[in-house]
């Protein structure tokens, strides 16, 4: 599977899950922390830290599984998500986290909470640098290695410039077959008159010309 289809079936996940705030706070927690259903499972929300770091503010959360814990970094805007939310947040079964999952999957391809974190992984596997993340001195550098190679941490991922729209309109038309701009705007909480307007402009997705 190419990365770009890869990068694509991940955002899907991120942008139509948002009209549902738990569930859209368990994807990104995924897509954030690599996160297992395990570790979902224990979470509270005193787990999450945030901290003034010498060149940006950072967060991170204590995950906890099987009697171990890690420290892991998370993008800002799910450390705010999750803050408004109960103490525990997923207190879901495995089995319950992977039927979120699948509900916002692409529909030629359906993911669990395994498959998106591995689709996660394999993105991160592009820098050099992702086998050695738990090696950097410090959890603002893995903070920082996360904010150059995860694209939810910068805000790509969450269509915040005008490129990302475009193409993310185009590729969800394309894979979905949906051409019908108001049935977009209303799966995808992206702007009609936006939405239309890319699909008049008849331009073709990065997907398109990766086939």
């Amino acid at each position: 599977m190419d990365m770009l289809r890869i990068e694509y079936d991940i955002q899907h996940h991120l942008i139509l899950s948002k009209k549902k705030r738990s569930d859209h706070a368990l994807i990104r927690m995924i897509v954030s922390t690599l996160s297992t259903p395990s570790e979902l499972f224990n979470l509270k929300k005193r787990d999450f830290r945030a901290f003034k770091g010498k060149n940006f503010d950072y967060y991170t959360v204590r995950l906890s599984e099987s009697g171990r814990s890690r420290i892991s970094p998370v993008d800002r805007k799910t450390f705010e998500i999750i803050q408004s939310m109960p103490s525990r947040p997923f207190n879901y079964s495995e089995e319950e986290m992977d039927a979120i999952v699948a509900k916002y999957s692409p529909p030629d391809r359906k993911y669990d909470c395994r498959r998106l974190r591995s689709a996660v992984e394999s993105i991160l596997n592009d820098s050099s640098f992702f086998g050695e993340l738990e090696t950097f001195k410090s959890i603002e550098e893995r903070y920082a290695f996360m904010l150059d190679f995860n694209p939810l941490y910068s805000g790509f991922w969450d269509l915040e410039d005008d490129e990302g729209i475009e193409d993310f309109v185009l590729s969800y038309s394309e894979v979905s077959g949906v051409k019908d701009s108001r049935k977009i705007a209303d799966d995808t909480g992206i702007d009609e008159e936006i939405v239309r307007k890319i699909l008049k402009s008849r331009r073709r997705s990065l997907l398109f010309y990766e086939r």
